[in-house]
């Protein structure tokens, strides 16, 4: 019995003070934890990796989203000053028919007049692409990931105010629409000897080109005003104008080509035209 206590206590003694047991059992915990470490480090990698991706491809939507909406509000003030810019042409044309005195109408150029009265008011149409705008305004989605109450409340209101603007000048369009038509169907009872003279005598007439001047400055100051308010979006999503002005013109360049657009001016008939009058005596003409 002693020699069997004396065996188990030295067989114990050996697994106890073997030194490949005990690097055994260290290689073993020191696996397990590089395994766990690993598997955590890929884990934290993966999601981190895809967290980034995420918030990367959201700041670029967001961006874009942005700078499509900033370049269509861009793209109406380019086109809104287009129009005052021509209208101020207009202008310079009204002032020379109403420099000139009315008792001396019938002995000035006659195919001159008619030119001027042809061209005086013929406007640019305002035009406006509403697509941006309709994505803008009809997806929750899109305002959740703009991110900014400010920029989405601010855009609301340029969206709004180019509404009104081309209401506005749509108004005066047909306003002169309304007036050279009223003109034309009562030109008889109007004094003068020939058709350019009866035209210029016409009280409401003249008073309209007597406007077109502050006209021109108004649409010019609504031009000022609509990219003043896109200079806040500009602020608020850290985009510059240059960076904006760059964007608009790959807008541009990467749209499909068919050629030229047509001239208006092609398309556009004279107001005033004998032709078109065959009840009138010759010396209309």
């Amino acid at each position: 019995m002693e020699d069997f206590t004396n065996a188990q206590d030295a067989t114990l003694n050996t697994v106890e003070e073997s030194p490949e047991n005990n690097g055994g059992r260290n290689n073993f915990w020191k696996g397990m934890i590089r395994n766990v470490l690993s598997i955590t480090i890929s884990i934290i990698l993966t999601f981190g990796t895809n967290a980034l991706l995420i918030h990367y491809r959201q700041a670029k939507d967001r961006k874009m989203t942005a700078m499509m909406v900033m370049g269509n509000i861009e793209t109406f003030a380019n086109h809104l000053e287009q129009c005052a810019n021509h209208m101020g042409w207009n202008d310079t044309l009204a002032a020379y028919l109403l420099a000139i005195p009315i008792d001396s109408l019938d002995f000035v150029d006659q195919n001159q007049l008619l030119y001027c009265i042809n061209n005086v008011t013929a406007y640019y149409t305002l035009n406006h692409d509403k697509s941006a705008e309709n994505i803008f305004s009809n997806s929750i989605d899109t305002w959740k990931n703009i991110g900014s109450f400010e920029f989405i409340e601010n855009t609301g209101k340029c969206f709004a105010d180019i509404k009104n603007i081309k209401e506005i000048y749509d108004d005066f369009i047909n306003t002169t629409d309304h007036i050279r038509n009223r003109m034309v169907q009562n030109l008889e009872a109007c004094p003068g000897n020939t058709l350019a003279s009866k035209v210029l005598h016409d009280k409401e007439y003249r008073n309209h080109l007597a406007h077109i001047h502050s006209q021109a400055e108004y649409y010019h100051y609504l031009t000022a005003y609509v990219r003043w308010k896109n200079a806040k979006n500009m602020q608020l999503m850290g985009v510059s104008e240059e960076e904006l002005k760059q964007f608009i013109e790959e807008r541009d360049k990467n749209q499909i080509n068919i050629g030229d657009a047509p001239e208006q001016e092609s398309f556009r008939t004279p107001v005033i035209n004998p032709d078109s009058l065959p009840d009138f005596k010759d010396w209309l003409k």
